[in-house]
């Protein structure tokens, strides 16, 4: 019997090629989508899970209250934490501080003289300096070197395998010795695999903190720019410990805090929970959102559903023309239980076959999907990843044997339940119920694809806004160039050589050397506060090293005051007053009633262990120092007299931008021989911040798209099937004196309603959910019209070219070939 089954489902597939392609290929890409989806939030969850310490490594936090309460809880901590934490508490049994050597040098040069030719030099931005116990605490697995010891000594460095080909190429990294900055031996004591894709924080390079802890004073409570990581003992209770933290607080920081006037507040935070938890200050890189992967996890879910509800749809639809065969069978014998396993083995075939195509998509097209997204998602799928979870394989079966179950179930109970007295006489009428639940999934599709199409519209038109929107300054066409870090005493004449040379090459208005550039969080902040203020009102701002052609280079506008000359640059003490410039964020704080009121102001500004006494000379409009994300940056600029420049901005005139970059190279190499020339655009760089949003909408987009792609195939088939049962009616309606356009109307009105009906579902889930999503920028787009009525009008016009390409063809046929039949 069974056999019997499977050679009619054969027939009847291939009888059907087109509703059988249509729900194989259905099914086949929900399948395929939904896991892409599932292999992508897999990944973004698996961030820091491969350390085998991960369920017990916490990072610790600081948060602020009081005079700070300005500031944002940051990532980073005090230097003295760890030390401390492991001394006063039994349940820390490891801990590890990590700091970008960024914090301590503007720039980061490396080189290594073979002893034959020039050396090879190149400027480093993933250095971190870092404790004895780094590898301890974390599982970043070691290529050769011991990782007990290689971080122990003065001058150590421990490097990834990329960077170890870069300067010794094949040879043995073990032993050589790098220059940083052309000054400072490191001896490369170990070498690292790349760090993994999911790793909440990435590096090239790590030094030990013997080699310049001593220098610093990296035991001290007066410098919150590192990150603490503990490890816990097993069977810690978290909450328990929190709450032994305000005394610990009051021990090592009670002083400060009362001196100053604020709070501090720790907590610990799971290294798992980083990237897709932790939004805070001073994050070691940009981390996604559980918010966003749980709305991708949903978006997932619906495609499958919605390539469920279309197979269930056909199935239906197409119930009218099986009619005769179900009751030609009950008549020679066939029950109820044998037309049901029949239909359901159908079912199932189609399923089997789907999930082959499906196998086929996935493998076909993981590596362009890897590509579009920017991460490799695949790498380890049956070793580490996805495919290494029992839980995904049964997840698996059940979505195949679920999925085949409910999506044949109601069709063959429908289709088995025809009276064949009836449906030999032609007399089968589709019950109200089975239309009815064809509009509820009808609908259902839709208002998932108005949903779909408006949250990617949203998502695109918030980076279109942060992408283009008022910024505050000029980002196009202005080149960054690194700025020298092997120097000597004749640095500072070298630079007004350098910088007068470029002003007077054509393709270039102007040029400036800064600390910090727009596009990332400025690395130095402190208090500032007015001259005639105690220590209990200071406020925190940022710090940054401009020179006198800051302000025209990025054609930045002043709001009062005046700019910078080229005699301000100032010797930074205690005692001499020195000009600086505020922008209006720091006027606000300070209490000033306007700009013009702060100009020419008493303030001091805490650099060190020492506060400067400065006279405002100008304050700046407020610019997006970073994403349109933030809240304006509050900044205050000096003109230093040390010249240890990080970034050298210039403004390039109009198109010949290699020739510029040629011409620029030129005069770098001759100005400050033996330092690598590096280069890149700032609006690239700065849009470099919008890499996660950038991937997001993709992602949205990719799957949107499939949604309705998967939604029209079941419209297609569905309308074609509709349309076909009615071709008599057609018919007959053109005999009466019905117009083309007219039997389109007809044949489209249902379809019309359905739309209008989802469009009311939909509306105000997409408000709701749009005004939740833009609320996590600082400054977004406004919800207008255009999202609400965009997303229903495309679907309606795609639905209404889908019925009406089908409805042509049989209304502008000739009405006798329709009613030959009768």
């Amino acid at each position: 019997m069974f056999k019997n089954y499977l050679k009619i489902a054969r027939r009847n597939l291939w009888r059907n090629k087109a509703f059988s392609a249509i729900n194989i290929f259905g099914l086949a890409l929900g399948m395929a989508a939904c896991f892409f989806v599932f292999q992508y939030v897999y990944f973004e969850e698996s961030y820091d899970r491969f350390n085998t310490n991960a369920p017990h490594i916490y990072r610790v936090p600081i948060s602020y209250s009081g005079s700070m309460a300005d500031v944002p809880t940051t990532a980073t901590n005090h230097p003295a934490l760890g030390p401390a934490m492991k001394a006063d508490f039994p349940e820390v049994v490891d801990y590890v501080r990590v700091v970008g050597v960024s914090l301590f040098m503007n720039a980061s040069t490396m080189s290594y003289n073979a002893g034959a030719g020039e050396p090879k030099t190149f400027n480093e931005d993933k250095i971190f300096i870092a404790d004895h116990s780094f590898f301890r605490v974390f599982s970043y697995p070691l290529v050769s070197g011991d990782k007990t010891s290689c971080l122990s000594k003065e001058g150590s460095t421990v490097i990834s395998e990329t960077t170890a080909k870069r300067y010794f190429g094949t040879g043995e990294a073990l032993g050589k010795v790098l220059q940083l900055n052309g000054r400072m031996p490191m001896k490369v004591t170990g070498v690292f695999k790349n760090i993994p894709e999911n790793s909440h924080i990435k590096f090239d390079m790590l030094i030990s903190f013997e080699t310049v802890g001593h220098d610093w004073g990296f035991t001290e409570w007066t410098w919150p720019e590192f990150y603490n990581y503990v490890v816990l003992a097993p069977g810690t209770d978290v909450k328990k410990l929190e709450a032994k933290f305000p005394a610990f607080i009051e021990k090592y920081l009670g002083a400060k805090m009362r001196e100053l006037n604020f709070r501090s507040s720790f907590h610990l935070q799971p290294v798992t929970d980083i990237h897709l938890n932790s939004n805070y200050l001073k994050e070691a890189e940009a981390n996604g959102s559980q918010k966003e992967i749980y709305f991708l996890a949903v978006i997932g879910v619906f495609i499958l559903f919605i390539a469920w509800i279309n197979y269930i749809n056909l199935s239906t639809a197409k119930s009218m023309e099986r009619a005769k065969e179900v009751g030609l069978r009950k008549v020679v014998g066939a029950i109820k239980k044998q037309l049901v396993t029949q239909f359901l083995l159908e079912s199932l075939i189609i399923n089997i076959l789907a999930l082959f195509v499906a196998a086929v998509i996935i493998v076909s097209f993981i590596p362009f999907f890897n590509q579009f997204i920017g991460k490799d998602i695949s790498t380890g799928f049956f070793s580490t990843g996805l495919g290494n979870e029992p839980v995904f394989w049964i997840a698996v079966a059940l979505v195949f044997n679920v999925g085949a179950l409910m999506v044949g179930a109601y069709p063959a109970f429908v289709l088995s339940s025809f009276l064949p007295a009836k449906v030999l006489k032609g007399l089968v009428i589709q019950s109200k119920g089975s239309i009815s639940l064809r509009r509820v999934l009808v609908s259902f599709q839709f208002t998932l694809s108005i949903i779909l199409i408006a949250a990617t519209f949203v998502v695109f038109k918030q980076f279109n806004y942060m992408r283009n929107g008022s910024l505050g300054y000029k980002k196009d066409q202005v080149l960054i160039v690194k700025a020298p870090v092997i120097s000597d005493t004749t640095i500072f004449a070298k630079y007004n050589y350098f910088k007068s040379e470029m002003r007077n090459t054509a393709s270039i208005s102007n040029a400036t050397a800064t600390s910090d550039i727009p596009g990332n969080m400025i690395r130095y902040r402190n208090s500032v506060r007015r001259a005639d203020q105690d220590k209990q009102h200071n406020f925190t701002t940022y710090l940054m090293e401009i020179d006198e052609n800051f302000i025209p280079t990025y054609k930045m506008a002043l709001a009062a005051g005046k700019n910078f000359e080229s005699n301000d640059y100032s010797e930074l003490d205690s005692i001499a007053t020195t000009k600086v410039l505020i922008n209006e964020e720091v006027v606000k704080a300070l209490g000033y009633k306007s700009a013009e009121e702060a100009v020419d102001q008493n303030i001091k500004f805490k650099l060190g262990q020492f506060d400067v006494p400065c006279k405002v000379l100008g304050v700046v409009k407020n610019f997006h120092q970073r994403s349109l994300k933030e809240k304006y940056d509050p900044v205050l600029f000096y003109y230093p007299s040390r010249t240890e420049w990080k970034y050298i901005s210039v403004n390039m005139k109009g198109a010949g931008a290699a020739k510029t970059i040629a011409d620029v190279e030129k005069l770098y190499k001759k100005a400050f021989s033996g330092n690598p020339f590096e280069y890149f655009f700032l609006d690239e760089y700065f849009n470099r911040q919008y890499q996660a949003d950038s991937r997001l909408g993709n992602v949205f987009g990719l799957f949107a798209v499939l949604a309705i792609v998967v939604a029209s195939m079941g419209l297609l088939g569905l309308s074609s099937f509709v349309i076909r049962l009615r071709t008599r009616e057609i018919g007959i309606r053109k005999v009466l004196g019905a117009s083309v356009p007219g039997l389109l109307v007809l044949m489209s009105r249902d379809f019309v309603k359905l739309v209008l009906i989802a469009s009311v579902i939909a509306i105000p889930v997409v408000y709701f959910v749009a005004r939740e999503w833009l609320n996590n920028y600082a400054f977004h787009m406004g919800l207008g019209v255009s999202v609400f009525l965009v997303p229903p009008v495309l679907l309606l016009t795609l639905t209404l070219a889908t019925i009406c390409a089908q409805s042509l063809k049989t209304a502008m046929t000739n009405p006798v070939k329709s009613l030959r039949s009768e």
